[in-house]
């Protein structure tokens, strides 16, 4: 059996785990550990994306907006937008698209400035993920100094895959191209590296020293799988990122064979 598989792959990791897999065709499930909260590295950004849509939606935001790149907008740690020079004009869907394909930091930034933090706050609490919170940017070490950091849990981090794949409470179009974007994703170094070139895996990232995870939708045949792993306390980063290679391979094995 798959969960069996997962487990034993498990076995010798020196830290702790999280897993979800939903075949949301069979309706399949293995869920391991998925309450347990985690620091959520640039996962957090699943959530940044779903409210930006969602504002867009309401004719709050226009995705076309062009914004004006600022040096003090610019953040350290991943991203591009860093090394560009200031005055560069941008949309909001650029940044979007920047923020979760290349986990841009400074995209993700300037997002929380206009989308307000309170604000993504309020609709995580609303779509009722009460492991996860958004409470300081991306690379502010001076509010991580004082405690303050961004959570989540693999079942918060699957509730909001699950409603891009299919929520009523977002229009088709926008659930499509949020993940028209995650489809893009340029940070492919953990679950899909054992699995074949081009197959479609729309998913999001994060690390951090001792966290690795890697949470997005697998289609796969005529299926849609919702794959979740989060890692911490890990001894080693690259064992972490080792296991995920070998768990996406053990789930793509097994899905593209039913």
């Amino acid at each position: 059996m798959l969960q069996d598989k997962i487990k034993k792959t498990l076995e010798g990791l020196e830290g702790e785990c999280s897993i979800i897999i939903h075949d949301l065709k069979d309706d399949e499930k293995v869920f391991i550990n998925e309450d347990k909260i985690y620091p959520a590295a640039s996962i957090i950004k699943l959530w940044i994306l779903w409210k930006l849509y969602k504002e867009a939606e309401k004719g709050k935001i226009n995705l076309n907006q062009e914004i004006i790149l600022k040096d003090e907008n610019k953040a350290p740690g991943f991203g591009v937008i860093q090394y560009l020079h200031a005055g560069l004009n941008l949309s909001i869907k650029d940044l979007a698209t920047l923020m979760i394909i290349l986990s841009d930091n400074t995209a993700t930034n300037i997002l929380i400035n206009i989308l307000g933090m309170e604000h993504i706050n309020e609709e995580i609490k609303q779509l009722g993920m009460n492991d996860t919170v958004l409470q300081r940017k991306m690379m502010d070490l001076e509010a991580k100094a004082k405690g303050l950091d961004n959570f989540t849990s693999a079942k918060d981090t699957y509730m909001i895959l699950k409603n891009m794949a299919e929520s009523k409470d977002m229009l088709s179009d926008s659930r499509k191209e949020m993940i028209d974007i995650l489809l893009k994703q340029q940070c492919n170094n953990k679950l899909p590296l054992l699995m074949p070139v081009g197959i479609k895996f729309a998913h999001k990232t994060g690390d951090l020293p001792s966290v690795e995870h890697d949470a997005g939708i697998l289609y796969i045949n005529d299926r849609e799988v919702i794959v979740v792993v989060m890692m911490s306390n890990l001894k080693n980063n690259l064992e972490g990122i080792k296991t995920h290679n070998t768990l996406g391979s053990i789930i793509y094995d097994y899905f593209s064979s039913k």
